[in-house]
């Protein structure tokens, strides 16, 4: 049997304090023991350094805990009982160590397992520490809110911010004893470039894995409090999600909570508790490009966030259904089964395949040769576009109608938007007066103030906008200028000028049926197609649309979105002759006679002639 082992351990909590505690430690656990009569002559130590002692996953700890489950302990001693552990599990592991046979020692503290009574003080313990760590939580938050609320920096500031001291003689204070100097926040120009240029992208409609991609190949510099290289999407997601780059501060949103192996987890704070602070001077993305991109995150979390019922990781829609790959994709539909049809490879050449047909679900057999339709379609659409067309006409008149129509409710809701502005100022400057003086303290008060200067900034954002509906600002363009702007639009579109899709923009969807003749398994395709012209014109005038936020895009269809039918194909000259043939054969005409009156020879005639009747069940008179 191997001999038990003295075994010192020692820590410190953070990079932050001096390096040679453990050591401070080791001296004082040794002359401990002596005055007990242990010789720690032949210890081992084992040591944490810049480790909390609210967690297990330390490396020496689990040395330490890896020779108690194998017995190999025999005394165990500590400067405090806090250096072995300050989570909710002290008793367990002390009582494991007596149990396998080993002793427990804090010099510090006056604590052994060999006297009587030990249950009691290191219970005392436990708790007694479990409170000081949880008293220095609530000190640390306290004096973190009270920077929050002054407008300083509590280490919160997101990639775009960086934080300074506003002291003049900050230097001088870091080096004396006693308070440090003061923090505040602003706006990191160079980060805050890469913030308006990833919501550029997003609303543009790259996906958030496309920009957390390029920002990687761009080597954008994350900041000194990045972990590891490169951007993850769920970096770019947050950010896009970010009230602060608006202005709008909300601190303490979650708080850190931890079991008895120090294993910690985020949870919500009730919002009563939470500090808000609207920021003007720290506001990086415009309301109409925040308001934008919150909306395409709606549109994201509806395709692909948590749905009731689902497992945790929530559905599974085919990611280009989102992000197109080809220009028909998620626009082209089986006219058979409904099902999206997707691009596929043979060779040199692309088709579009009905998604049904490999799982049996559909017998669509019939493909959509990809250049002919995207280019078909293309064509059709610039013809069209060019020409100024009757019902882009209509939609303009109606365009024009709405902006006039919700520019003449603006005063009425300036009006009341301005009273409602004055009630809040009141309300926000009664509240502050009274938590200043410290007459309030309850936390609904706080929640109120932070109701209270949220509703405020939403108002002043559309008093802001109310501004600019002057009688010129809410004219639409000149006719003929929109006309020519939209044949111009269309054609650097189609000649892939801009970086747009033409076909993604203007078209709302694209039904494939296959036109099969009688007695035949293949034929052409028919593409039948609705024109998207809201988006059309919208894309098309672009920043010329006024007051931009008075008219949105109608959640239906537009009643006067036209709707064509483009072949993609032709009958053959036997196909086309075949019903005729069939008719002249019933009324008694001779194969010499239909040979003359159809130019085919007799071959292709009677071959178009047994196909038709074929299929449709004639009687086959010869």
């Amino acid at each position: 049997m191997s001999t038990k082992k003295v075994v010192l351990y020692c820590r410190f909590s953070t990079d932050m304090q001096r390096a040679d505690s453990c050591a401070d430690q080791e001296r004082e656990i040794r002359a401990g023991l002596v005055r007990l009569g242990i010789d720690p002559t032949n210890a081992i130590v084992i040591r944490d350094e810049g480790e909390s002692g609210t967690k297990t996953a330390r490396d020496g700890f689990q040395q330490l805990s890896g020779m108690v489950a194998r017995g190999e302990v025999g005394v165990l001693a500590v400067d405090d009982q806090a250096r072995l552990t300050r989570a909710e599990n002290a008793f367990a592991f002390i009582t494991d160590l007596v149990f396998a046979g080993g002793r427990f020692v804090s010099t510090g503290e006056n604590i052994d397992t060999s006297v009587p009574g030990w249950e009691l003080r290191v219970q005392v313990m436990e708790l007694h520490n479990g409170l000081e760590i949880r008293g220095l939580r609530h000190k640390v938050r306290r004096g973190q809110e009270g920077r929050v609320r002054d407008d300083g920096s509590a280490g919160d500031h997101p990639f775009g911010y960086d934080s300074h001291y506003i002291d003049p003689d900050w230097a001088a204070q870091l080096a004396r004893r006693g308070p440090k100097p003061k923090k505040a926040l602003r706006i990191c120009q160079e980060e805050a470039n890469w913030v308006r240029q990833v919501f550029a992208w997003f609303i543009a409609g790259l996906s958030i894995g496309w920009i957390a991609r390029e920002l990687t190949k761009l080597k954008v510099d994350k900041g000194r409090r990045a972990s590891q290289p490169g951007w993850h999407h769920e970096q770019v997601r947050r950010m896009v999600a970010n009230a602060k780059y608006i202005g709008q501060w909300v601190w303490g949103k979650t708080t850190t909570q931890r079991n008895s192996r120090g294993q910690k987890k985020q949870i919500d704070v009730p919002q009563g508790e939470q500090v808000c602070r609207y920021r003007p001077d720290l506001r990086i993305i415009e309301q109409e490009i925040w308001d934008q991109a919150k909306a395409r995150l709606a549109v994201l979390e509806e395709a692909f966030g948590h749905k009731e019922g689902q497992k945790p990781r929530g559905p599974k829609p085919n990611p280009a259904e989102v992000y197109p790959r080809s220009p028909l994709g998620g626009l082209l539909t089986c006219g058979r089964c409904g099902a999206v049809m997707w691009q596929q490879k043979r060779k040199e050449h692309r088709y579009y395949v009905c998604s049904g047909v490999k799982s049996s679900r559909c017998n669509m057999t019939t493909q959509v040769p990809a250049e002919r339709a995207e280019q078909g379609l293309t064509d059709f659409l610039l013809e069209k576009l060019k020409t100024w067309p009757e019902w882009m006409n209509h939609l303009y008149q109606e365009t024009s109608a709405a902006i006039h129509a919700a520019a003449a409710r603006v005063p009425e809701d300036r009006e009341r938007d301005v009273r409602r502005a004055g009630e809040l100022d009141r309300q926000i400057n009664n509240l502050v007066t009274a938590l200043a003086e410290g007459g309030l303290t309850s936390s609904a008060v706080a929640n109120r103030l932070c109701v209270a200067e949220r509703e405020k900034a939403e108002i002043d954002v559309r008093l802001a906008a109310y501004a600019k509906v002057t009688p010129d600002a809410v004219a639409l363009p000149d006719e003929s200028w929109v006309a020519e702007q939209l044949s111009t639009w269309a054609t650097n579109l189609a000649t892939g000028v801009g970086g747009g899709s033409l076909l993604q923009t203007a078209i709302r969807g694209v039904v494939a049926d296959p036109v099969i003749a009688p007695g035949k398994t293949r034929g052409f395709i028919r593409l039948k197609f609705q024109v998207n012209a809201w988006d059309t014109l919208i894309a098309a005038i672009g920043d010329h649309l006024p007051v931009r936020g008075l008219v949105g895009a109608p959640d239906q269809p537009h009643p006067n979105d036209p709707e064509f039918t483009l072949d993609l194909g032709e009958p053959t000259a036997m196909e086309r002759w075949a019903p005729q043939i069939a008719t002249w054969r019933t009324e008694g005409v001779t194969w010499e006679e239909i040979v003359s009156r159809t130019g085919m020879d007799l071959s292709r005639v009677f071959v178009a002639w047994k196909r038709y009747t074929g299929a449709t069940d004639s009687p086959p008179p010869i």
